[in-house]
């Protein structure tokens, strides 16, 4: 049976906007009415946000609700750990105050649901994610039917004319070739990754077909939880020319570079590395464009 609760945080200690929008998880919608519906696993929050009080309906308690957005987490300490190593940083937090890092709970969904982010935009993202959600089964109602993520088996025998189909593009192969590739591995190979360390995380996760180096820091950092994973792509590839490497301006994110700024990133903020990594990343999508020659 669903439960009530209300919650209260000042606006630069939480902002749940700024967590759901920032291009970290894909199953929240502004419904319009100041309230949100999202879903993260086997749990839907039903969030109406009163400027810093959230009164939430969920069939979760409110301990995954804290829990999904690290709210025992000192978001104050978190900021000035990262500015004690990166003074540089502090206009892009200033901007931003209340972004988190969410802590998804099921790891599965994060791996699929970054399957669809390559090349791609995040209203057209969402749609995709939200297509294959509903071939999982029905977990709620709340403003329409809610859906758990499908288990790897059911994406894998989904065929890819179907997803084409739904407009998922060159992603309708790759989706079900990665779940069929995941249904050879041992049991229980994903979660075992959070107690592995970053780096072997990393490699076992590019051991797919479709998962490079980025999309495994996706999933590394959201999925599995690991605060060393930064992911870089395109807006973070224009932060780290314009901050720390601007003899690189105008060459390509090679896989070598990755990894150099990768190191460079995790040896300066370490076990931070994410959670800096995401105030900058969100900063450069808001900003990028006005950053633009006028010419360009």
């Amino acid at each position: 049976m669903p439960t009530s609760f209300t919650l209260s945080y000042p606006a630069d200690e939480f902002n749940l906007e700024r967590c759901v929008r920032s291009g970290q998880v894909f199953r929240w919608r502004d419904l319009g009415d100041g309230s949100w519906l999202g879903v993260d696993g086997e749990r839907w929050f039903h969030v109406r946000d009163l400027s810093g009080c959230y009164e939430v309906d969920t069939n979760a308690s409110e301990e995954n609700f804290r829990s999904l957005f690290q709210l025992d987490r000192d978001s104050k300490q978190i900021t000035r750990a990262i500015l004690d190593r990166g003074s540089e940083l502090r206009p892009y937090m200033q901007s931003l105050h209340g972004l988190r890092i969410t802590r998804q709970s099921d790891a599965w969904e994060t791996l699929f649901s970054f399957l669809c982010t390559p090349n791609n935009h995040i209203s057209r993202i969402t749609r995709m994610v939200r297509k294959l959600a509903e071939y999982g089964e029905v977990i709620g109602e709340c403003f329409g039917p809610i859906y758990r993520f499908p288990r790897a088996d059911r994406i894998a025998a989904i065929s890819e004319q179907e997803l084409r189909d739904q407009g998922f593009g060159y992603r309708a192969r790759s989706i079900p070739r990665a779940a069929k590739e995941i249904l050879g591995k041992p049991d229980g190979w994903l979660e075992s990754l959070k107690q592995a360390d970053y780096e072997e995380a990393h490699r076992e996760l590019c051991s797919l077909r479709g998962i490079g180096p980025k999309l495994a820091d996706c999933i590394a950092l959201f999925g599995l939880h690991h605060g060393r994973a930064v992911p870089i792509d395109t807006h973070m590839w224009q932060v780290a020319t314009r901050l720390y490497f601007p003899e690189w301006q105008g060459k390509p994110l090679a896989d070598k570079r990755y990894k150099e700024f990768g190191d460079f990133f995790r040896g300066r903020f370490g076990d931070l590395a994410g959670w800096a990594h995401q105030y900058l990343f969100y900063e450069n999508v808001l900003n990028w464009r006005s950053r633009r020659p006028a010419n360009v």
